[in-house]
């Protein structure tokens, strides 16, 4: 992998959490690397440090030593503002609660991110929204108010707002975490079209079925990364066997 098509390089990554004597370690010294337009997969445990990771990579969280970079910036040495505009423009996420505004339809909780990041262009922002929510099957739900949605369609939504300012990597922690089978296939084919699209994807998730998608899995324990499995490209006619390769990985891993 070289410089031009990585994505994603985290280098001697450590989080510890200062609240406790000693310190309390989240992840230590983790090394990743997420090539452009792959899809990653990030496994563990519970308490294994997989969202603490999330967070450090993608510029929620600060880590306690380390670097990384993110389409060549280092989010290390950023400041707030400058962080936060990256997050913006370059990287969506996706987690297991939307947090959207309650006060605001599902269409102007897709369309906000957006219209931060490019005030000026509000006629090309709006289209590029109407456009995903059709792509999404929730266009019938733009005018709805968050309570009025299923869980799988404000998933849906926070896929859309996620990719709204055309991000070149998507982050998505547990996006299925309280979903149920049905539900989980729909936004994990969803997100599965996400990535086929060319966008790098970067999903934790404690469900072998979901990282079955992805192209490499690395597993997490006691806050290090102890292993990975490349699985290559997904195609849903291997779907079982391919679900029955890694679950016997992570079973042979103590999963």
């Amino acid at each position: 992998m070289t410089a031009t098509d990585t994505v994603l390089q985290a280098s001697n990554v450590t989080k510890e959490y200062p609240s406790t004597d000693p310190p309390t370690p989240g992840i230590t010294g983790v090394d990743l690397q997420v090539a452009a337009r792959e899809f990653l997969a990030v496994m563990g445990a519970s308490g294994s440090g997989k969202s603490t990771l999330l967070q450090v990579i993608s510029g929620m969280d600060h880590p306690t030593g380390g670097q990384v970079q993110i389409s060549g910036h280092d989010l290390t040495a950023l400041g707030d503002d400058q962080a936060s505009r990256l997050r913006l423009t370059t990287i969506g996420f996706v987690f297991q609660q939307a947090y959207f505004l309650r006060n605001l339809s599902i269409r102007d909780n897709i369309l906000l991110p957006a219209l931060k990041a490019t005030p000026r262009r509000k006629v090309q922002v709006l289209a590029r929204v109407e456009a995903l929510m059709a792509r999404f099957g929730i266009a019938d739900l733009a005018d709805r108010a968050i309570t009025e949605v299923s869980g799988g369609q404000l998933q849906r939504a926070s896929i859309c707002r996620a990719l709204v300012c055309e991000p070149e990597i998507v982050f998505a922690d547990e996006p299925t975490g309280s979903l149920n089978s049905q539900t989980t296939r729909e936004v994990m084919d969803a997100l599965t079209e996400v990535h086929a699209d060319g966008t790098t994807l970067v999903l934790v998730t404690h469900d072998p079925t979901c990282a079955a998608r992805a192209e490499r899995v690395v597993y997490l324990r006691d806050g290090r990364l102890d292993a990975e499995r490349t699985l290559g490209p997904w195609r849903p006619a291997t779907a079982r066997d391919r679900e029955g390769e890694l679950l016997s990985w992570l079973t042979g891993l103590g999963f």
